[in-house]
């Protein structure tokens, strides 16, 4: 081994130290960068050769510039999005459902509900009293318009959930397609450079907010492409898988229709229903796995539709109770009339509630045409505020009052946006702590890229004096030779 080789090795080392400095560099430069893993240089010797029977070192190469990458992390990371993606969209959709029952901070359904049955009990001690006719007429039309308000509040709620569908799924789709556009750049670089780190911390992170938005597994392949597949529990066991990432290939969603129907067609088109609301078993009803999209379409079609049915029902209710016994009494029109309806009909829901009456003379307090000043009628309708009723929603039944039977659903709503906030603050917790730990792996700190800077720094300046001692001792080799 001669000088000439001496030189050679420290021209490699200039060359690989010089690649190690940008590698710090680059790591340094996107510190803040979402998604970045750290890259590191991964060196070794250079095969020796022989000199004079004994082998020796021709220098150091690089091995392969390494990101850091924990695969069980990431996938960790996938699994905590999409639970904190379902449990936010749904707590963000309860928070604004939940004034409309905040029986505390506004005189809502409930007190004026109170309110009417108290105006009847205030009739009956001056039943001809136009003053206090007038009073249960307008508590009953403050009542109605709080039925209305509810009813309204809920519909434009679903509707709100209804019109974010579309946006969600075009989201969705266009991360789909990314995706496996990253993976065909992946494949093809790596066939021919051997190192795409950045591309696929971008593809990973791309996955990790896919994962937000609908729930996604994903399988690594040898050849540097990830697939993407959901699952379709609706159907076996066992259930179905439907890729919509298969390497370079991509499959999508697609929503149609009022209300829209969500399909799932896989990279060889294959589709999924089962998230057709119209379907026997639409799956993500029950399914929490889904991120944001699940939690938007269980909202449109079940919770807000079930705490409308409550309303609907007392509203029914109410009005058939009142109606019935306000018919069997005598107004003070002349001639007296019984047999009149307070509401508007029967089987009526909270958005088309409306009074019947349309002067203080045709309320019906007297229970007889010979006393038409008498109180009895208006009595047993003060007395409805507490008559225990059977409610029925759905498959459930409810026996109460009207009072109870609101403040259940009240009490309901206020339950299920504690339980959301409870959950989303686990799911919050839980998801910071994973990306603190991959921060602590995968994440750049600058302390230890500046301590591998001077490292390298120190390395590449020892390669240069190799190269001046070398340059040096060639000179002198040449004046002997003069």
């Amino acid at each position: 081994m001669g000088l000439g080789a001496a030189m050679e090795i420290g021209k490699a080392g200039l060359k690989i130290y010089q690649v190690a400095t940008e590698v710090i560099s680059e790591n340094i430069a996107n510190v803040n960068t979402p998604g970045y893993s750290r890259q590191r240089v991964i060196l070794e010797s250079a095969p020796p050769t022989t000199h004079n029977g004994f082998p020796l070192g021709t220098g150091v190469k690089i091995a392969t510039v390494e990101r850091y990458y924990d695969a069980l992390l990431q996938k960790q990371l996938v699994s905590a999005g999409t639970n904190l993606g379902y449990d936010s969209k749904k707590l963000n959709v309860l928070k604004q459902i939940e004034p409309v029952f905040n029986e505390v901070a506004l005189d809502g359904l409930g007190a004026s509900i109170t309110n009417f049955f108290d105006s009847w009990q205030d009739l009956t001690t001056n039943p001809s009293g136009t003053a206090e006719r007038q009073v249960v007429l307008s508590k009953a039309q403050i009542m109605i318009d709080q039925f209305r308000y509810i009813d309204r509040t809920l519909k434009d709620a679903i509707a709100a959930q209804e019109e974010s569908v579309v946006p969600v799924v075009n989201d969705i789709n266009r991360m789909v397609e990314d995706i496996a556009k990253w993976n065909n750049q992946i494949y093809t670089t790596e066939l021919v450079y051997g190192n795409a780190n950045e591309m696929r911390d971008q593809r990973d992170y791309l996955i990790r907010q896919l994962a937000e938005q609908i729930g996604v597994k994903f399988t690594e392949n040898s050849d540097g492409t990830t697939d993407v597949y959901m699952t379709d529990n609706s159907v076996g066991p066992p259930a179905v898988d439907y890729y919509l990432v298969k390497g370079a290939q991509y499959g999508s969603l697609n929503a149609a229709g009022t209300p829209a129907v969500v399909t799932a067609t896989d990279y060889l088109g294959n589709t999924s229903s089962a998230l057709d609301p119209t379907s026997a078993n639409p799956f993500y009803t029950s399914d929490t796995s889904g991120g944001a999209l699940w939690a938007t379409l269980k909202m449109r079609d079940v919770t807000i539709n079930n705490y409308l049915g409550y309303v609907n029902e007392l509203a029914n209710q109410l009005v058939t109770e009142v109606n019935t016994q306000h018919q069997a009494g005598f107004d003070l029109r002349n001639p007296q009339q019984t047999g009149v309806d307070f509401f508007v009909g029967t089987g009526t829901d909270a958005g088309s509630i409306a009074l019947n009456l349309s002067s203080p003379d045709q309320i019906a307090a007297a229970d007889t045409a010979a006393a038409p000043g008498n109180n009895v009628n208006a009595l047993k309708l003060a007395q409805l505020a507490n008559k225990s009723i059977t409610f029925t929603v759905g498959t459930s039944t409810f026996n109460g009052t009207f009072s109870t039977f609101y403040g259940s659903l009240v009490a309901q709503v206020g339950l299920d946006v504690q339980s959301a906030q409870t959950v989303v603050t686990q799911d919050a917790a839980f998801l910071k702590q994973l990306n603190t730990l991959r921060e602590s792996s995968s994440g750049v700190s600058l302390d230890e890229e500046l301590a591998s800077l001077i490292q390298y720094q120190r390395a590449y300046q020892a390669s240069a004096k190799l190269i001046t001692t070398v340059g040096e001792m060639l000179d002198t080799l040449m004046n002997m030779v003069r």
